[in-house]
């Protein structure tokens, strides 16, 4: 089974998103994403990428959806996990998965999922999208740092690895 990372952000609610796009502009955070993602793979649903509008460069970028007449030049394709997940085996990548969004993917992966990177933003936004519960106790902290963004929001890069042996496998 291939390793998932989760990356998101999120404000004191857990709120990430608002009528399909981020409810905030954070450069900050902009940059922590483009950093972390860069010549890695971008996973995503179909609504999430709709609302990016195009191909994140530099990125290897999949997008999984159930209708099977989405096409868009620059994108892999997939129709379940376990289509991703064979794709993902053929090409034999060395590259990190990174689940980023939405919320109906990160639920999906989330039992997947080996890190989670989580920027919190210590404010309350308003939206309509919130990133699912989760079991703080299967999580670890292995690296936290805080920044306060030009745009004056308080900032925390959150590193969680999973504890043990505690994700899902498929099969």
């Amino acid at each position: 089974m291939q390793d998932y990372s989760i990356i998101v952000a999120m404000d004191r609610n857990r709120l990430i998103g608002a009528r399909n796009h981020l409810p905030w502009r954070i450069t900050e955070d902009l940059a922590y994403f483009r950093t972390r993602t860069l010549n890695q793979n971008v996973i995503m649903g179909r609504k999430t990428w709709l609302s990016i509008g195009k191909a994140l460069d530099e990125r290897t970028n999949i997008v999984l959806t159930n209708d099977l007449g989405f096409s868009y030049p620059g994108v892999i394709v997939q129709h379940s996990i376990a289509e991703l997940e064979s794709w993902l085996v053929s090409q034999q990548s060395p590259n990190e998965n990174f689940i980023i969004g939405g919320a109906g993917v990160f639920e999906q992966f989330l039992p997947l999922a080996c890190k989670m990177y989580i920027t919190r933003i210590e404010h309350e936004f308003e939206g309509d999208t919130y990133f699912p519960p989760y079991n703080e106790e299967e999580w670890l902290l292995t690296s936290y740092e805080t920044q306060s963004s030009s745009s004056g929001y308080e900032l925390s890069f959150n590193l969680y690895e999973r504890r043990g042996e505690t994700h899902a496998k498929l099969g």
